[in-house]
């Protein structure tokens, strides 16, 4: 007798009366937890094939066939001998028919002609009144074809979690029983990220990569800082700080809205790659608390960048704090650093605006013909297009290994700066105008004002400028301790 496939199949309905067990861990021992009555005897044991899917998605139906119940909730290693079919039903349906293999009675039953009298003649019944019997043989394959299916259905699932955002709970996550597991796929901050305004859930969408991980953040509410005494206050707008586990990131409102909209105007954001921190502080001040931050670029340029809280922020400001002083570098420092890696993006240089494409075709072609013209043997990462219409006309905006260059049409000579002088960049996305903002320590800032239909290209610039500031900071020097130290 040739091998014969072995599977699994959870018992749900009993044929008989039969007690049900739990085991109890304070015991150790098995429990009785009751008794499950049937109102008539039944043929088989039935439950389904572990593993296990139809085309409806459901699992694979089973019968058990042995000579005393099983009770519910049992896994039994079976073996099986053929299957019904109920060709007149719709879906058709299909019922594995086996035996437990841990039994010895049924040792030698591999077809229906090995059945005990009973079984063989419970089935006759069934076969003569209104189903099909198929052979073991037909039984394996469709135990082989459900379970297949069903790896198919684990992994199909697997890739539409795969992309998903690794930051992102999603909007079925349970804040309250994730927060009692011992083990978490998200963190605290990002379970809790559904309490901040919607608005701002969705742009961290374009801010983020999807493979980062939010590690703390802190929602500041609009408020005002009176100075009645000095004539004049400031009001500040709704803005999110977020530390993820590669940059610091802060966005707010671009502008101050007099009533409630749902989507937002948009947001303006500024990125600081957490290699690039030095230093982070607390200020106080009299009616609020301003977050100071402090980084340095691969040649040691320096920026400080301030962000003011209402008072009540301050106990999570100084998480952040706590946070960022840990990554910023220490004297003779010696542990690991990501090294990155970033990859050339590929965004598609066209105007949705413009129906003839020809057209952008061609000043798109112009554009990068006199970009050759610059570049020297330069990786190109990502590149921003600007249609003609667009303020100051065609533009198009590279971003290579070394440098950042803003070509211009009507033989313009080309904005460059030496990405070694990066320092910072900030990007808006508003109805109300759009703009990319350049930062760098030996040249005015690069401020690029455009539509709101060309953001997707530099979004990707303004992502891939902090990708690459991660790359080059292994080179960077680390600051020397202090002769008082």
């Amino acid at each position: 007798m040739t091998q014969s496939l072995t599977f699994d199949i959870f018992i749900e309905h009993p044929r008989d009366d039969t007690n049900e067990y739990v085991y109890d861990e304070s015991a150790h021992a098995v429990r009785l937890a009751g008794v499950t009555r049937v109102s008539a005897l039944a043929l088989a044991d039935r439950g389904s094939v572990v593993g296990s899917a139809t085309p409806l998605g459901e699992p694979l139906p089973a019968w058990l066939l042995s000579d005393l119940p099983l009770s519910p909730n049992t896994v039994v290693a079976a073996r099986a001998v053929g299957a019904l079919e109920y060709a007149q039903r719709e879906p058709i349906e299909r019922i594995v028919v086996a035996v437990p293999v841990a039994d010895p009675q049924y040792a030698r039953v591999y077809a229906f002609n090995d059945l005990p009298g009973p079984h063989r003649a419970a089935l006759q019944r069934l076969i003569e009144d209104s189903a099909r019997w198929h052979d073991a043989a037909f039984a394996e394959e469709m135990v082989h074809l459900a379970r297949q299916r069903a790896r198919l259905a684990q992994v199909e699932q697997r890739n539409r979690e795969r992309d998903r955002p690794a930051w992102h709970a999603g909007s079925e996550f349970n804040y309250v029983e994730q927060l009692a597991r011992e083990t978490a796929l998200h963190t605290q901050a990002e379970a809790a990220l559904f309490t901040v305004p919607y608005r701002f859930q969705s742009y961290l969408r374009l801010c983020l990569e999807s493979n980062e991980r939010i590690i703390f953040w802190v929602f500041r509410p609009r408020f005002a800082i009176s100075r009645i005494a000095r004539m004049g206050g400031k009001k500040f707008r709704d803005g999110l700080l977020v530390i993820t586990d590669q940059q610091c990131l802060w966005m707010v409102d671009p502008v101050t809205s007099t009533v409630a909209v749902e989507g937002g105007y948009g947001y303006t954001a500024r990125t600081i790659p957490l290699e690039w921190v030095t230093d982070a502080a607390l200020e106080e001040k009299s009616d609020y608390v301003a977050l100071r931050v402090v980084s340095v670029n691969r040649v040691g340029a320096r920026s400080d960048f301030q962000i003011e809280f209402p008072p009540a922020a301050r106990s999570d400001l100084a998480q952040v704090v706590r946070l960022l002083c840990a990554f910023a570098p220490r004297p003779d420092d010696r542990r690991l650093r990501r090294i990155g890696s970033p990859q050339p993006a590929k965004i598609q240089l066209d105007d949705p605006m413009e129906r003839d494409h020809a057209q952008t075709a061609a000043v798109v072609e112009e554009l990068q013909t006199a970009l050759a013209a610059q570049l020297n043997g330069e990786t190109i990462f990502a590149q921003a297009f600007l249609p003609s219409w667009s303020e100051g006309g065609a533009k198009l905006l590279t971003i290579t290994d070394h440098r950042i260059i803003l070509t211009a049409s009507r033989a313009r000579q080309p904005i460059v700066l030496d990405l070694d002088n990066f320092v910072a960049a900030e990007i808006c996305y508003s109805v109300l105008g759009s703009w990319f903002r350049i930062e760098s320590s030996d040249a005015k800032p690069l401020e690029i004002p455009l539509p709101i239909t060309t953001f997707k290209g530099f979004n990707a610039c303004w992502r891939m400028l902090r990708r690459l500031g991660i790359r080059a900071y292994t080179s960077r020097a680390m600051p020397q301790p202090s002769s008082s130290e």
